[in-house]
This record gives C-alpha cells, sequence and structure tokens, in this order.
C-alpha cells in the first residue's frame, strides 16, 4: 500500500478504498452471516427430525413387544416415507420385517426388507437385511435370487452369517460341494454355536454321498 504522509492523506486513502470495495466487503458479511445462521438452522432442523423419528421409533419398539403388529405397521410407514434418511426407518423396517416373517407373511417381510437394502445407509443395517432378504428368498423357493445379496465385502462380524446363507443357496440348486466349502468357511468364521451350522454340514455332506457327488 502506498505511504501517505499527513493524517488527511490517509483517511482520504481509506474513505477511496472502502467506496471501491465497501459494498462487495458488506456482501460478504452478508452472505457470511447468512451461511452461518442458514447451517444453524440446517443443523436445528436435522436434530429436530433425528429427534422426531427416535421418539417414533421407541414407540415402534412398544409396540413391538406388544405384539401390536398393526402399530407397528402405522409407525413404520411413517417412518420411512417422512423419516426416510434417518437410520431409524430402517430399523423399523427390520423389525416390521421380523414381526411379517413370524407371522408367516414372508411376501410382507421381503417388501420391508427390500426397503432397507435400498435406503439404509448404514453397511451393517443393510447388509443385515440383505441376509435376511436372502433368507426369505431360499424359503419361497428363489434360491437364485438370494446370490446377489451376499455378494461383495460384508462388513466385519457378517462372515459367518454371509456364508450361512450362501451354503443355503448352494445346498437349495443341489451344488453340495460349494454348499459345504460355505458352511465351512461360516463355522471358520463364527465365534460359538456352531452346533447348528455344523448339522447343516453334515446332512449336506450325506446328500453329496447320496447324490455320489
Amino acid at each position: 500500500m502506498t505511504e501517505y504522509t499527513t493524517d488527511e492523506e490517509k483517511v482520504e486513502a481509506i474513505k477511496r478504498w472502502w467506496k471501491d470495495n465497501g459494498t462487495a466487503v458488506i456482501a460478504g458479511i452478508v452472505l457470511g452471516l447468512a451461511g452461518l445462521f442458514g447451517w444453524r438452522y440446517w443443523v436445528d432442523l436435522t436434530e429436530s427430525r433425528a429427534e422426531r423419528a427416535s421418539d417414533l421409533y421407541f414407540t415402534v419398539q412398544q409396540a413391538a413387544r406388544q405384539g401390536d403388529v398393526e402399530g407397528v405397521r402405522s409407525r413404520t410407514g411413517t417412518l420411512t416415507e417422512d423419516y426416510a434418511r434417518t437410520p431409524y426407518a430402517a430399523m423399523a423396517a427390520l423389525e416390521l420385517a421380523r414381526l411379517e416373517a413370524d407371522r408367516g407373511d414372508l411376501e410382507s417381510a421381503e417388501t420391508q426388507l427390500r426397503w432397507v437394502v435400498e435406503h439404509s445407509r448404514r453397511a451393517e443395517v443393510e447388509w443385515l437385511a440383505r441376509v435376511r432378504l436372502g433368507r426369505v428368498l431360499v424359503a419361497t423357493g428363489r434360491a437364485d435370487e438370494a446370490l446377489p445379496f451376499v455378494e461383495g465385502d460384508a462388513p466385519p462380524g457378517f462372515e459367518a452369517l454371509v456364508q450361512e446363507l450362501r451354503g443355503d443357496v448352494y445346498r437349495h440348486k443341489g451344488d453340495y460341494a460349494r454348499a459345504l466349502s460355505a458352511y465351512d468357511q461360516a463355522i471358520g468364521a463364527s465365534a460359538g454355536g456352531t452346533e447348528y451350522l455344523q448339522m447343516k454340514r453334515d446332512e449336506v455332506a450325506a446328500q453329496a454321498v447320496g447324490a455320489g457327488a
């Protein structure tokens, strides 16, 4: 900046600078404040929506414990329609799918599980839905449709579940060698409680012998 010898010259220089740049400075301040308050509003709105979704999910859990399937359906519908971006919507849909499956309504359970797979933003929740959806597909005679849902890298802790489902799929397809391999991997990845898996493996081994595989 040019040196000024008198206070008057300094004042005049500041005035000129302000005249040339003042509008831009004010606009920058206004935009900065708007951004700050806009961000604060967005954060408050997000937190408020998350709190409402959390409260609604709590009522889903209450209704589930009471066996109120209609109540769970209604509240889950609100969550998936109005709060789909919150994690509570996916968890509610998982809960509803479990209740529907327990009632034998596998079609409704499939609908909920597919919603979770498509909308969940948490990998663990999505993969839990993938595995459960795969089981529903196997149970309804659509084993071929189940495999794509357990392809790719699952989050840590899911290997046993994924390999067990793959074993179930291959078993239903009559591919006993792959089924045995998948069950072996599931047993190896399991942290405990492998009796049921071992039983499945033994049954497949017997089927393989019977089929001359």
